[in-house]
């Protein structure tokens, strides 16, 4: 009893300091609720023939005379039932018409059933279950149809889509809809829980901000699948190239750049879960061996693809099943990304919140735990950032080792993506004395430059070909629109003025959690963003102090370094996609910006404690007995991360599976 009511007095206690947060957190789930309530999972695994129910076409309608045979691989696993679309030629399947179908392998007959025509709906699936699970080893199951009408009087038929492959889904050990809407709940709900317990129970920030990053990467590692992950498939044929000893991409012609057979586990670009599913035995040939063209990332330095190379060599130890090693590949690099990012978070006292923010966006969180280099790419901009800053406020001579790794900074960000050198201006901003002298300054800023350039374009020189060859087959010159940029400079600036105009609401949905997929096609409500840029905004107005705030030189310095950043990246898909002076950049995504939030955010912080110096308390937070606190991210934003990576996650789900 005595234990009962310190329970009941602990639990009153704390809804009477934290009610709003407790409230706050009943509001989310039940969002969430009514977002789980809407996706309707029917088979989660299932294998789609066709692609796209728009795109159906009517043939011949079906007859009792010749039995329609269709032959579907049923790889390696359990079948529970069929799905086929029929579509009426007449109107509305007036008429009455019983159709029979049978399901057979080659070990025999496993079920046959009879539909009749009020039973089905125009251009829907059926749903066709068999008594009880046939687990088959490899070969072909046949899908025999027949009407009891003769073919002239019949006025059903199989739809097709427009590569002429028959509409007929083989179901794979599916749940029913009501475990599947279970099951989903279960892990949306584990994933808010865990979230807030580790907001909430871990006490050193680093670490909570850590546990965050992990618990909600790890989850869009099991809900977006590999093939959905923007140039997935070339980004893991580079990084996997390399462990093979080829650090530069090489011609056909060489055997040596040869690799083995199922390296993308025969998937096809924007492969759905049940595809990924039924694939997940393929093993790698090591005999069979052919040439996978990746022009697109044939550029990029084995640098970029760190965390993925000792993934894919670690999973090499142990399986050469495909899809194995790609999941170490995105374990490896979700692993890297939360260390790298929270030292950074730890190292850096100066906009420490922008950190959070980038970090904790739902394009971030999904690059990070993918094959795609970009996620790497972020944090090596993060940790960079934190790494260098601290050292514009001192005055202190820097040691032999600071020195080293600060000198080799733009050389990094050269070989990882060249756009993002600009950010290595940064150098300028640490005080002439650190370095002995003005002169000193100057030539190890001069050098280090110099090395990273040079560096990079004896690196381009090799990897030219595939640039162009890739480009050629988008624009067809690269080398003439470049001539046109050079040339037009009125022109092209134009050009950029036009595409900011028309798609500036999606960059920043791309950036602020609104949209996220493969070319933008997942999206939630735009509450996300805007709540996010006001989180954002109020972040920064309360966050502590800093002598770099006031300095006009840094804020100047950020601002050019976000713009060059923007140009270059839109001349960079300018020249490789984009025809000869199109009138807009086409293909740029709000995800290639979140690099530029940190520097959004340090000026607008500026801006911000500069209109409201006389309001605000020093150093941005109460002090307690005149001792600055550690600034930490409010727990609320955590919440509102976690509302909004559920709900993306939720979103992928309707989204990408089926």
């Amino acid at each position: 009893m005595i234990k009962e009511e310190k329970t009941k007095k602990e639990v009153k206690r704390i809804i009477q300091n934290h009610w709003l947060y407790v409230i706050c957190i009943c509001v989310v789930i039940l969002f969430l609720g009514f977002q789980i309530y809407n996706v309707h999972p029917d088979a989660l695994f299932i294998q789609d023939e066709c692609k796209d129910m728009d795109d159906t076409t009517p043939v011949t309608a079906i007859g009792a005379k010749e039995i329609n045979s269709y032959q579907i691989p049923a790889q390696d696993h359990t079948i529970t039932g069929i799905q086929l679309q029929f579509v009426d030629t007449s109107s509305g399947l007036g008429g009455e018409e019983t159709v029979s179908v049978t399901l057979s392998s080659e070990q025999g007959e496993i079920a046959r059933w009879r539909i009749e025509s009020e039973e089905m709906s125009d251009g829907q699936y059926v749903q066709l279950m068999t008594d009880q699970k046939y687990t088959l080893t490899g070969e072909e199951v046949t899908v025999e149809i027949a009407s009891d009408q003769a073919a002239d009087a019949s006025h059903i038929a199989l739809a097709f889509d427009r590569d002429m492959q028959p509409c007929i889904r083989l179901i794979y050990g599916s749940v029913s809809s009501k475990w599947s809407l279970f099951l989903i709940s279960a892990v949306v709900m584990s994933f808010i829980l865990a979230s807030i317990f580790s907001v909430n129970a871990v006490k050193n920030e680093t670490l909570r901000f850590a546990a965050f990053l992990a618990i909600t990467g790890v989850c869009y590692i099991v809900v977006v699948p590999f093939s959905h992950v923007p140039d997935a498939f070339n980004h893991f044929i580079r990084a996997y190239e390399v462990t093979e000893g080829n650090f530069c991409t090489h011609d056909k012609q060489d055997e040596k750049a040869w690799l083995p057979e199922h390296l993308t586990a025969d998937l096809d670009f924007h492969a759905d879960y049940s595809s990924v599913y039924l694939h997940r035995n393929i093993q790698l040939d090591e005999k069979a061996r052919r040439y996978y063209i990746h022009d697109n990332t044939a550029l990029y330095t084995p640098i970029a693809y760190l965390p993925h190379i000792l993934g894919i060599l670690i999973g090499k130890l142990f399986t050469h099943r495909t899809l194995v090693l790609v999941l170490f590949a995105r374990v490896f690099s979700l692993a890297a990304f939360v260390a790298m990012v929270s030292w950074a978070y730890r190292m850096c006292s100066i906009n420490r919140g922008m950190i959070a923010v980038t970090a904790l966006l739902p394009i971030t969180l999904i690059e990070a735990g993918s094959t795609s280099l970009d996620g790497f790419m972020i944090s090596i901009l993060l940790v960079g950032q934190a790494y260098l800053l601290p050292f514009c406020e001192r005055k202190h001579r820097l040691t032999k080792v600071e020195a080293a790794l600060l000198w080799m900074l733009p050389l990094i960000f050269s070989l990882c993506k060249v756009v993002y050198v600009p950010f290595a201006l940064l150098l300028l901003l640490i005080p002439k004395e650190s370095f002995g002298s003005g002169r000193k300054k100057g030539f190890f800023i001069v050098s280090s430059f110099a090395a990273a350039l040079s560096v990079y374009f004896a690196w381009s020189a090799a990897t030219f070909g595939f640039v162009d060859r890739y480009a050629a087959k988008m624009n067809g010159n690269s080398g003439e629109q470049i001539h046109f940029i050079l040339t037009q400079p009125l022109a092209y600036l134009n050009v950029l003025r036009n595409t900011l105009h028309t798609w500036f609401d999606l960059y920043l949905k791309g950036m602020f959690g609104g949209i996220a997929g493969w070319a933008q096609n997942v999206a939630v409500n735009p509450f996300f963003p805007f709540v996010c840029i006001v989180c954002t905004v109020i972040m920064l107005t309360f966050h502590p102090e800093s002598s770099l705030y006031r300095d006009v030189k840094a804020n100047v310095l950020y601002a050019l370094i976000g713009l060059s950043v923007s140009v270059l990246t839109f001349t960079a898909i300018y020249v490789q996609y984009n025809a000869l002076e199109s009138p807009l950049v086409e293909g740029v995504q709000g995800r290639y910006f979140v690099p530029l939030l940190f520097p959004f955010g340090f000026v607008l912080s500026s801006i911000l404690k500069y209109i409201y110096r006389t309001k605000l308390p020093r150093n941005g937070l109460e002090l307690e007995k005149e001792n600055q606190a550690e600034y930490q991210v409010s727990r609320y934003f955590y919440l509102f991360a976690t509302w909004m990576n559920a709900s993306m996650m939720l979103e992928m789900m309707q989204g990408l599976w089926h």
